[in-house]
Order: structure tokens, then sequence, then C-alpha cells
């Protein structure tokens, strides 16, 4: 019988040294699980590199694209040879055959080594170290969940063998122990397979379909009651703490003398003629109104500025000037900025959302069968999985940090004033909490300087001259990002921990213009891949823009001149980006539900196309006469004559669409419900690959239907649908998903929503003189503010819970010396006998009627 299995592989042995000769010559000889005999460096067998440790080996393997094709072959081969039994799989390993120049190629790690001690006999596992000639036992890591798990018949086995005679099983594993003895045993060093990616949880385990290695998930229930398969990433300590925080660094000193803010009642005060965006002349007349004048804590505006100024606030601003030369002259603007990785260390340290934070990557399943996978924050997205293997530390925190920036306008009649703010914050929160700008998740990090650009007269060298001037800025912004995220900064977090973090840029949301300004490409062209200007209307698989494709067609051009420079629409400046480590340029701009879809496909080309078939009148008599129902939005006037579109009124305006339409032609029919679906679905706050196809299906019917536009004189362009830019876009929409989650964690809506708060309030509250800087110093002391309402309401928790302790004990003291007798009732209460079927926890009734006295 075939009683010994390896934990590794679905192939049985009849005695516990064939196993363990097995498991020398498939796994432990195949990848780097221990140094060699005479040197302390583990090696890569496919490429020849060498690193200190076996994590090293492990990294490089992942981030390395023809070990890791290599890795995945011979593993594949691995499998197929566990099925055979030991007569084919020595015919299968006789000299010159393919499986054994597969067998001969040299192997790199994946994982780490599963511990295989407890199914292996000590004696029996030295016999065969000895037999390899190695100086010192290899370590074995431990199979914890392959104990009982039965072996499907569908990875073959050595049923083969079970049917043939026990005589010739015998006799197999003797030779293979004989093959061992004889093995070579030179100084090149023999590096071993560990087990491939693993979960931490043993509470299920799963098979990978591709593998056949066991993968342990851990079952949970979501927001909506359906079961969910998590698989943790396979490094354990991947995202956790180094140590624990010293009191010296949790605390942040002795907290100001602030004034009359230290009183809450003053403090409420103070917030709320801050927060109601009253002009300081109006807040002095209100400070000396006979009537309250000696019930204020106050007796001017700037008495209290003075107090708000004392509280401690986030980063602290400056200011850069920056000269743009021209043929005109010089023209100086300022760049006004914070200190981006203090404003990550700040939101570390936050309490009110360190309990929310999620600093390991994992995956979410459908099932265990691990062929559906879910996505919806970053964290259960591939760019942080990547990304984690990508940086070569075992105890590395990956901080994926989420750029978005957009140019606004101050007012809305005259003075043609605008600010273009930058705004941060970290993919390790939920997408819900930095969505609400209650829970200052969404930190402003700068303004972008707004050039009137006089002192150039050239239309072309003045567009070239403010994308220098962006860049530039926004180097200056993510500069401290950059530098922390090359070799990782210990940063404490609200939990007490500390954490060796890198801040890797991992979105950057924009408009369509922006992206085209982040990506250093012309708006004709695509910022995220190659694809030809006249043919990006089209449905196709076109190469991705990448870090080094872009990097080098403009160093390219800048020595002798590129032609593949000019073919991806490149405009000569320096990006921002381009010394920031592990930058996924091809996934980098996210997708815009706000601009893109709503904006864009839905109201500039789809409604507009039936528009022009069905005519303007019989558009707006099919939206008028829709009958009124219950969350539906009724048009009564149309929808043709609106010129401007909120974000919820085009949403509703999408719900209607499709019946207006529903009796044109059949591929007009088609066209519009496959853009609608694909909206829908992109909307989604979770998606499966499963509803990531149905997308590409969406897609493909649109393609295969659109030309009925054209006919019926919808489309009237020259250059067609490869005249429109969105159309093109969402093709991109489902790789992105894949790599960064669900696009409602990324929408433009919410840059929308704090232009509100950090731009139009700040500006609204200024006297319009010089405002960048009045505005930097309001959000500064609203910030201020609200740091200090947090510090009051922990304080004030404090005070309760002591009085509440105080009278607890208060009431102990004056009642000490009838506690024997409260001892006696209690014994007498839970006495056992009388408790067996009651299942409850008895408190005695003094001890009760205590709580109810404090």
């Amino acid at each position: 019988m075939l009683e010994y299995k390896c934990p590794h592989c679905p192939a049985r042995f009849t005695s516990t040294q064939a196993r363990a000769a097995h498991l020398l010559d498939v796994h432990e000889g195949a990848g780097p699980s221990r140094p060699g005999p005479s040197s302390r460096l583990y090696y890569c067998r496919h490429c020849g590199i060498s690193k200190e440790t076996h994590l090293g080996i492990k990294q490089h393997v992942r981030k390395t694209k023809i070990c890791r094709e290599l890795q995945e072959d011979w593993l594949e081969y691995q499998i197929e040879l566990a099925g055979m039994s030991p007569r084919s799989r020595r015919r299968a390993d006789t000299p010159g055959s393919p499986s054994q120049s597969a067998n001969s190629s040299t192997d790199v790690v994946m994982e780490e080594p599963i511990d295989i001690s407890r199914e292996i006999h000590e004696q029996d596992y030295e016999d065969v170290v000895d037999a390899r000639g190695y100086e010192e036992p290899m370590e074995l890591g431990l199979a914890s969940d392959t104990e009982d798990e039965e072996i499907p018949s569908e990875y073959g086995g050595d049923e083969d063998s079970e049917a043939g005679s026990q005589e010739e099983e015998v006799d197999s594993d003797y030779e293979m122990d004989a093959e061992v003895a004889d093995a070579l045993s030179d100084d090149e060093p023999l590096p071993a397979i560990p087990s491939p990616p693993r979960s931490l949880s043993n509470r299920s385990s799963n098979r990978s379909s591709r593998s056949g290695v066991i993968i342990n998930l851990s079952e949970e229930i979501d927001q909506h009651g359906h079961t969910e398969y998590i698989q943790q990433y396979d490094v354990p300590t991947a995202g956790g703490s180094i140590r624990k925080a010293t009191k010296k660094e949790m605390s942040c000193g002795k907290y100001p003398d602030v004034g009359k803010l230290s009183d809450r009642h003053c403090f409420d005060l103070a917030q709320l003629l801050m927060a109601s965006g009253m002009s300081a002349k109006y807040r002095n007349k209100l400070f000396r109104l006979k009537r309250l004048r000696d019930q204020m804590p106050y007796d001017s505006n700037w008495a209290m500025i003075i107090d708000i100024d004392k509280l401690p606030h986030g980063a602290g601003w400056s200011v850069q000037a920056l000269a743009i030369e021209g043929d005109r002259g010089v023209e100086i603007v300022e760049l006004w900025l914070q200190d981006a990785f203090e404003i990550i260390k700040q939101l570390l340290r936050n309490k009110q959302l360190g309990k929310f934070m999620r600093f390991k990557p994992i995956k979410k399943w459908t099932s265990p069968e691990m062929t559906d996978q879910i996505r919806d924050d970053i964290h259960t997205a591939d760019w942080m999985w990547e990304m984690q293997g990508e940086i070569e530390d075992e105890f590395g925190t990956i901080i994926p940090v989420i750029i978005s920036s957009d140019k606004t306008k101050l007012t809305n009649f005259s003075g043609d004033k605008k600010a273009h703010p930058v705004y941060i914050t970290i993919g390790n929160l939920p997408k819900r909490l930095r969505r609400r700008t209650s829970k200052r998740a969404n930190i402003l990090l700068g303004y972008l300087p707004v050039p009137k650009l006089s002192c150039e007269s050239d239309k072309d060298e003045r567009r070239l001259q403010r994308r220098h001037l962006f860049h530039q800025c926004m180097r200056a912004l993510v500069k401290p990002l950059a530098d922390a995220a090359k070799k990782g900064v210990e940063v404490p977090c609200a939990d007490g921990e500390v954490r060796r973090i890198y801040p890797l840029l991992a979105s950057y949301v924009a408009d369509f213009p922006e992206q085209c300004k982040v990506a250093c490409v012309k708006q004709t062209h695509c910022p995220l891949c190659t694809a030809h200007p006249k043919e990006k209307g089209d449905l196709a698989d076109w190469p991705p823009r990448t870090h080094d494709n872009i990097t080098k067609a403009m160093d390219a051009h800048r020595g002798r001149g590129n032609a593949k420079f000019e073919q991806m629409g490149l405009f000569d400046v320096d990006p921002f980006w381009r010394d920031y480590p592990h930058v996924r340029v091809d996934c980098l701009l996210t997708p815009d539900l706000l601009h893109q879809l709503h904006k864009g496909v839905m109201k500039d080309h789809l409604t507009r196309w039936v528009t022009e078939i069905l005519g303007k009148q019989v558009m707006d008599e099919r939206y008028s006469t829709m009958p009124k129902y219950h969350g539906m939005r009724h048009f009564k006037t149309g929808i043709t004559s609106v010129s401007q579109w909120t974000g919820r009124e085009l949403k509703e305006m999408a719900k209607i669409l499709l019946p207006v339409v529903s009796d044109q032609n059949k591929k007009v029919v088609k066209a519009a419900r496959a853009l609608l679906d694909f909206m829908y679905l992109a909307h989604s706050s979770a998606l499966t690959d499963h509803e990531l196809d149905g997308m590409e299906r969406c897609l493909r019917t649109f393609h295969q239907n659109k030309s009925v536009f054209r006919p019926l004189g919808a489309l009237q362009t020259r250059e067609a649908f490869h005249g429109i830019p969105k159309i093109h876009m969402i093709q991109h929409y489902v790789g992105l998903i894949q790599m960064l989650g669900t696009p409602d964690g990324y929408n433009t809506e919410t840059s929308e929503r704090l232009h509100i708060n950090f731009a139009k309030v700040g500006y609204k509250a200024s006297n319009r003189v010089n405002a960048i800087k009045q505005m930097a110093m309001y959000i500064q002391r609203v910030e201020a503010l609200a740091m200090h309402e947090e510090y009051l309401d922990e304080i004030g928790c404090r005070a309760d819970r002591a009085q509440i302790l105080a009278a607890v004990q208060e009431a102990t003291t004056d009642d000490l010396e009838n506690d024997d007798v409260w001892e006696d009732e209690e014994e007498e209460e839970e006495d056992i006998d009388d408790l067996n079927d009651a299942k409850i926890r008895v408190v005695s009734q003094p001890t009760t009627c205590l709580l109810m006295d404090a």
C-alpha cells in the first residue's frame, strides 16, 4: 500500500525513506531552501543570481519574467511526473528524454518550504541526507493541513502501481534509494522549491486548479450576506509590525496652552463661527453686541484667531517661487505645498481611522475552487499583491498612495480666478471612508500655480511651458514620498505598532486632459496604451505604455531623435514619476466614471446620437410622458433644453434612455443596451471575474453594432469613433479593475466635492487679494479645530470613565463591611447543581446594585 504521501504534490510512496528521497530529488533539490555546503548565499539556478536570504530569491522569481515562466513550467512537469508510477517515472527520467531535459533545468523558489518534519522519521531523513552528501541537515517546514486529506483520482497518484504487484512497488522504491545513494555531490548549491502561495488561515483548504497545490482559505460573510473565501498573502510578516512603538514615539508631546479653547463651550462657538463662512467684520459685530457682550469669551475676532493659531495642526505649509522665462520677460508663480510624507504619517496615526486600516494584500474568491475572484478595494486587487512581492522586504508594508488633482473656478461670473488643488489619501483605508469628506481621509497636499503665461507669445511654447511647470511642481510634491519608497521608513501606527512602510504611487485620479498631462502624451493619443490615433476607435489589444518605454523614447529623442517618440505622441518633458520607485504607468491613471462614462459616453455621445435619430421633439415627449414612479426622476420638460447636468441628474437620465429608444433599429437598441449594461457594471462596489467577462462582452456587442449610427446620421465627423477618446478609454476599465479594484474608489466626483471645502469656501472667506495664502491659512485653522475636537472628545471620554470608576470605588469602600455576607450569598446562588439547566451567568444582586448606584 502507498501509505506515505508527499505534501507538495499528489505522489505516494511505500516507505518514509522513499518519500524522503523524492523530496530531496524533486522538491528540496529544486530550489534554494538552504545555502550551499561552502557558501551562505542562496542561488537562482535559472540565471545564477545570488541573494543573502531565502526571501530574496523568492522576490527575484516573482519580478523576473523569464525565471517566473521557467518556474511555472517546472512545476507543471513535477505535477505530471507525480502522477506516474515509479517505473514510468524512471522511464521518463532516462537520459535524453524530454522530461529529463525539463527536469534538469534549474529551478527557483516560489514560496517558503512547508514543514514536513511531523511526517518524516528523523532517522530516514538523515540517511537520505547523508547519501546526498550534504554537510548539515536541511530545514523542512510544517504541512499542517495535509495529514488526512485524500488525493483525488484526477491527480493520478500511483493508482497504476496499486493495481500491480506489491513486490514491484517495493523494488521500485529500493531502486529509487539506490539512485539517491549514487547521486552527484558536487559543490554547486542545490536550492529547494518550497510550496506555492498559501494563506495563513486554517479554517478551510483548497486545491489550486492550475498547480495542484493546497491553499488554505478562510470563510467570511460580507455586508450583503454573501460568503467569501479569503486567501492571505503567502509571507506572514508582510504588512505586519516590526516592533512595538515606544511611549515617546506614540506621544505627541505636551499639549500646548490653547487659551480659552480648552473650554468645550468656547471651542464650540469658535468652530461654529469658522465653519459658518461669516466674515471677520460680522464676527466682530457679533462679539460686540451689547446683549451678548458679557457672555462672549472673546471681545474681537482677532483674539479668537490668536487662540486658534495656538492649536496643533497637521503638516505645515511652505511656498516655493518658480520663474517662467518667455520671449516677453519672466513670470513668477508660487507653489504652495505641504510635506506629503508627514501627511501619510498623520493618516497612519489617526486613531479614528486606524481601526479601519488594511495593511496586508488578500484575494477574495466566490467559492473554495478559486475560479472566480472578487475585487473591491485595492488590497483585494492584483496591484498591491504584486507590489508586495517587488519590494524585497519580508516585513515591508505597502502604502498605496492615491493622488487626485483638478483645476476649478473660484468665481462664478467674473474675475476668472482659478485654483488647482492636489489631494492625497492612502488605499489602506476603505473606499467608503475615502469618499466621505467628513472623515478627513483626503488631505489637501498643495495648490499648483495657474499661470497666465503672458511672458510667452507662442501658443505651442506656452502649452509646453505649462506641462513643464506641472511636472516640476508635482515632482516637488511627491519627492518626500519617493525618498521614503526607496528603502522604507519605520513609522508608528495608530494600533501602537511600528511598521516599515513603502509609500508607492498607486493611482492618479484626474480627468482626461490631466491624464494626458501626467502621461506626457498628446490628447489625440491614449495615456495608457500605444494605440494609433486613427485606429483607437476599434476594439483591439494595444501594447501598454510602461515606465521604461516612455523614458527610453524620451532619452533617445533628446539625443539624435527617435521615431518611436513621435509614434507614441510624447511631449519632451521630464515626468515627475520618472525617479519614483515601482511606478506602473499602465495602471496609474484610473477610470473616471463622472467625466468618461456619465458626461462623456452617455451624455455627449449616446444621448446625442439617440436625439439625432429620434429628433428633439420626440425625445422630450418620451421623457416628459414617462409615468412617475418611486425612485425614478420625472423630467417634465424633457432633457434637450438642459444646459448643465449634475452627476446625479445624468444617472437618472440614463435609467430611462433604453425604453425611449426601444422601438428603433435593433442594432441601435443593442448598442445602447450594451453601453448601459457596461456603465451599471462599472458602478458596482465589487466585481467578480465573471462580471468582468460580462463587461468585455458588452464592449464587444457595442463595437459589433456601432456602425449603425453613421448611416442614420447620428455620427457625422470624419474621424468617426476614432475621434472619441472616451470610447477608447473604457476599453481599459477591465484591466484597471483587475489591478486596482472597482472605479467607485477613484471617482473624480470626490475631487469635485473636495473643491468646496478646500478651495471655494476658503476663497469666499478671503479678501480676494493674494487669495491662495489666505486659503491655505483658513484650511489650516479648520483642520486644527477638527483635530482639537478629537482631542476634547478623547479627554472627555477619559473624564467620564474616571468619574464612573471613582463612583464605583467609593461605593465599594462604603460597603466593605458586608463583603463576607455577599460572598456567602454568591456561593449559595451559584450552586452548580441548581444552575445545570440555566446556561446563564448569574451576577450577584449586591454587585448589580453597586453598578446601578454608580
